[in-house]
């Protein structure tokens, strides 16, 4: 979320450049490990290497925790903030509202949002009448993304922030804002991930609901499949593009409904989230983002992933904001093997996500059991 910038949001911007290849396993003697247990070395080795004070994987295979270990005294089974991660959780209540007829993924936002519209005023720019839900989705709504001063995330915040507190969920005004943001871009003309689209599908799903994002993302998503999830604390102004906190375990567990053949999210989520076309991404032909996470087609259906990270340092005049530093990411292959890690401090985008990526993957194939 957010720029490159030392003070500012960051959570999985550029996660397009992160775990998006099938790497080449590296050569034998680089994974000796058949159990399990590979994914934590697989963590330790990285974590040395970037100097990660504390860390923590889960793996999950067959509806169960296969492995979980941990570094520097961090807890596998403690609540995480899980900043970009909580875009699958916003597309999944979105899903929700397609399935049960409130929605469809061709509704614009001049319908979608055309009670808020009329209280706040209409869009700066009229082209943002007609972006659609699955353009939101799949950040192709023309939005300046998270380099270029993204709507959500970048001034607009930084002077919300001076009258409000992060730790309330966003107001109003800050919806309204991003509404009044111009366009960079056609909308569906081309991929550019931000935040600004998912701020507005929280306040897509509060229209078509008549509920609290919070309240109704628990009742429709987490309450179904037996799960508990909150928002950060510090961060609750992130809300539906950012905020969810949860139990690693869990979150995996919430991954299942993105599997290709469930169905709890209705009959049309699943074949729209499985289809290419109008959802490419800029950094690889056979990769797409779908439904809050990127997809790609698998033997068995898809493999689905997504990173997410938080680097903050609040302005001497924020009061209520707090340092913030970390990264996390969860992967499902089409097999049903998943895996979650937490890592603080943050580390930058580009080789070293990369290299964690690679290491897990190359776990993933070498275990036997």
């Amino acid at each position: 979320m957010g720029r490159e910038v030392a003070r500012r949001h960051t959570a999985g911007v550029m996660a397009a450049l992160i775990a998006s290849t099938i790497f080449p396993l590296a050569p034998a003697a680089a994974q000796t490990s058949e159990a399990p247990a590979a994914f934590g070395a697989a963590l330790t080795t990285w974590a040395a290497k970037h100097r990660i004070k504390r860390a923590f994987i889960i793996v999950r295979r067959d509806g169960r925790i296969v492995h979980a270990s941990a570094l520097g005294g961090a807890d596998p089974d403690a609540l995480v903030h899980l900043a970009s991660l909580s875009k699958a959780i916003t597309a999944a209540c979105i899903a929700t509202l397609i399935r049960d007829g409130k929605l469809a993924f061709d509704t614009p936002v001049a319908a979608a949002l055309a009670k808020f519209i009329a209280v706040h005023g209409k869009p700066r720019d009229p082209r943002l009448l007609r972006v659609t839900i699955g353009q939101l989705l799949t950040h192709r709504a023309g939005f300046a993304n998270s380099d270029d001063d993204d709507p959500a995330t970048g001034r607009n915040l930084d002077r919300y922030l001076k009258t409000h507190t992060s730790r309330a969920p966003p107001k109003a005004s800050l919806v309204a804002a991003t509404l009044k943001a111009r366009l960079v871009r056609e909308p569906g003309a081309e991929y550019a991930y931000g935040n600004a689209g998912y701020l507005l599908l929280g306040a897509v799903i509060e229209e078509a609901s008549r509920e609290p994002y919070l309240s109704y993302c628990r009742k429709a998503v987490l309450e179904p499949l037996g799960l508990s999830g909150d928002f950060e604390p510090a961060w609750r102004v992130s809300s539906s593009l950012g905020a969810w906190r949860m139990r690693g375990e869990d979150y995996l567990r919430f991954l299942d409904l993105l599997a290709a053949d469930d169905q709890r999210l209705g009959a049309a989520a699943k074949p729209w989230m499985l289809e290419p076309d109008g959802k490419a991404v800029s950094f690889d032909a056979a990769v797409w983002y779908g439904l809050g996470t990127f997809v790609r087609k698998a033997e068995r259906g898809a493999d689905v992933w997504h990173w997410g990270s938080w680097d903050y340092t609040p302005e001497s005049w924020e009061k209520d904001t707090v340092r913030t530093s970390f990264v996390a990411y969860a992967k499902r292959m089409s097999d049903g093997t998943a895996w979650f890690v937490y890592a603080q401090p943050r580390v930058e985008e580009g080789a070293p996500r990369i290299e964690l990526d690679r290491a897990l993957f190359e776990a993933y194939r070498a275990a036997k059991r």
